[in-house]
């Protein structure tokens, strides 16, 4: 059965969209999907499913979350070679994870691809020494500071690129690739 990989667009930011990991496991389970495993409380699920097109099963994830919960939750879905790609062609880092400390690498996941007109909007409004390039539907950020200093939000880029977009870090990434390697995804 394939291993998939959902990630939530803003699920439990600033007291918004709460959803407990632990009852959306045991709600997964008890919908047909297997081997349900969350990681973090901010939308990373890593499930097994029979379904095989990942946009079938990212629509009846988010019915599923809007009837338990009452969340318009937009879910991006990945298989393990989404995932593998989105590690290897990362331009700013290898496949190692960051030291302690502040997170400077960042992978933007994108429902669409962006448009040379939306990263001109990116760049023309990015203010700061933060870097960002698009391959496909990621965009990586290599950002000068931290997170909390950037105007690169998810928010800002969704806006900029006319996009949905869901931001983890580059340690999150490889964590969630290790999750879809083990023998149980």
């Amino acid at each position: 059965m394939p291993a998939y990989l959902a990630l939530f667009r803003a699920v439990n930011v600033s007291g918004h969209n709460v959803i407990k990991m632990e009852h959306l496991r045991r709600l997964m389970e008890a919908n047909g999907f297997k081997n349900v495993a969350t990681y973090i409380q901010s939308g990373n699920v890593i499930f097994e499913t029979e379904e095989t097109d990942k946009a079938k099963t990212g629509r009846t994830i988010e019915q599923l979350l809007y009837k338990e919960y009452g969340h318009d939750v937009f879910t991006f879905i990945l298989d393990k070679a989404d995932l593998q790609k989105a590690i290897q062609n990362n331009p700013y880092t290898t496949a190692e994870p960051e030291p302690q400390g502040v997170k400077k690498y960042f992978v933007t996941f994108l429902s669409g691809e962006a448009t040379t007109q939306g990263m001109d909007q990116l760049k023309k409004y990015n203010r700061s020494d933060d870097e960002f390039k698009a391959v496909g539907n990621i965009l990586y950020l290599k950002l000068s500071r931290s997170a909390a200093d950037s105007k690169l939000t998810n928010s800002f880029i969704e806006g900029k690129l006319g996009l949905k977009a869901t931001i983890r870090n580059w340690n999150t990434t490889l964590k969630l690739m290790e999750m879809l390697n083990e023998p149980s995804a």
